[in-house]
């Protein structure tokens, strides 16, 4: 069986060979990709946006790596809320050179998802694959923001006209964008309680696959030790945009420093609050201005420390090297980062909101707390610090959970079933 998997980003796979930069942000293709490889019963192909016309050559991209097709499209992925008509006869015209039986389209909200779906009798066999629910992340988007703070403008955002309100402009695009695209796809699949209703509420008619996923390779090897953790150190695994909820921890802080004066925040990804030079102050968002201002105001500075971007090793390392994974979203449907904690039997805090519920029951394998609740934050972390036992216990359970949840074996032969299904009913 012939599938193409359509991608929002380039996999890293291909980024060394294409001289980009990686982004480690594909760990739900990653993952699904090596037991590809292992089983070998599957002849996957890869396309996916690239920006740069060079790369480019006539209308598409082709390439091949370790006996691996990908193409390439000219997609503006700075800016996924614009729509280019164009895109329409570049992925029709890979899907007449690949000819897939089943086109498996990760994401919902991107120019591509609509396009391919737009694409002919080629649309018929399109199975998207719901990652997050655009209409609650665009509507939670703000993660309790003082007004003020959102309708704030620095002089980067007033350059590339990304300020926090045009920001979540560009959100509620993709959220018209995503559903316009499950009420034209004939089959979904997802994880959650949460994005099956989502999927069946704009399209009833649409065939809804349950399907979880598998996480990177690493994750499924060693265990987090209460004992070989630093203490109080508390990881967060994003926090450069409102929705990821870096502001409701900050506030939570003094809270915890209160009770436990080392706690420290150690946050993977882009730096949003940089240093103190002219060049960062002219680069610094508003969203970062606000974060700054919180550090400063409860005298953060040695508090905080911003590790950029994680390869998979690297973010497991530092998975165990803290006492605490916490995820303060506003909004999440199923986050890999939770899997990749939980399977790694770390305790975890998390907001109860959209999919998270379906990942973990409260109190026995995951501290569930209101969303933008920076006391109540504070005190399920304090919980864990406090008991090092019910940490451990709860690592334990968590993992056992998420070994279910992110069975590789399992996780691939239900994902070889859907294909199945998916190219017999669309004939």
């Amino acid at each position: 069986m012939k599938v193409l998997w359509l991608c929002n980003l380039m996999p890293s796979m291909f980024a060394d060979e294409m001289k980009v930069k990686k982004q480690h942000k594909e760990g739900w293709i990653a993952g699904a990709f090596h037991e590809v490889k292992r089983n070998g019963d599957l002849e996957v192909a890869f396309a996916f946006p690239v920006e740069r016309e060079e790369l480019v050559e006539s209308d598409i991209l082709r390439g091949e790596k370790d006996g691996y097709k990908y193409y390439g499209f000219l997609e503006n992925t700075l800016h996924p809320e614009d729509y280019d008509n164009s895109l329409e006869a570049s992925l029709g015209l890979i899907c007449e050179e690949f000819r897939p039986d089943v086109i498996h389209c990760y994401g919902t909200e991107f120019p591509h998802t609509l396009a391919i779906l737009r694409t002919g009798d080629w649309s018929k066999r399109v199975l998207i694959h719901v990652q997050g629910v655009m209409s609650a992340c665009a509507r939670e988007y703000y993660a309790g923001l003082p007004k003020k703070v959102r309708d704030s403008v620095t002089f980067r955002d007033l350059i590339r006209k990304d300020s926090i309100t045009e920001q979540k402009e560009k959100y509620d695009r993709r959220a018209e964008r995503a559903e316009t695209a499950m009420k034209a796809a004939s089959f979904a699949c997802g994880r959650t309680a949460f994005d099956k209703n989502a999927v069946n509420t704009v399209n009833p008619s649409c065939v809804y696959y349950n399907l979880n996923e598998t996480l990177r390779s690493c994750f499924y090897e060693g265990r987090w030790d209460i004992n070989e953790c630093e203490p109080h150190r508390i990881f967060i695994s994003q926090g450069n945009i409102p929705l990821k909820g870096l502001h409701i921890l900050l506030n939570a802080m003094p809270y915890i420093l209160e009770k436990y004066p080392d706690a420290k925040i150690a946050v993977a990804g882009d730096d949003v609050v940089r240093g103190n030079s002219l060049k960062d102050r002219i680069k610094l968002p508003e969203y970062g201005k606000y974060l700054k201002e919180l550090i400063t105001k409860y005298d953060l500075q040695d508090k905080v420390e911003f590790l950029g971007a994680l390869d998979a090793k690297s973010m497991k390392k530092q998975y165990l090297k803290a006492n605490v994974f916490v995820m303060p979203s506003s909004m999440e449907n199923s986050p890999n980062s939770l899997g990749e904690a939980m399977i790694l039997g770390m305790p975890c805090v998390a907001s109860e909101v959209g999919g998270i519920p379906s990942l973990a029951e409260n109190g026995k394998e995951v501290l569930l707390v209101p969303s933008c609740e920076p006391e109540e934050l504070a005190k399920a972390i304090v919980d864990i610090f406090k008991d090092q036992l019910y940490a451990s216990v709860l690592g334990e359970n968590a993992a056992k959970r998420a070994s279910l949840t992110h069975d590789r074996e399992a996780n691939y032969k239900m994902l070889k079933w859907i294909y199945e299904e998916v190219a017999k009913n669309s004939r």
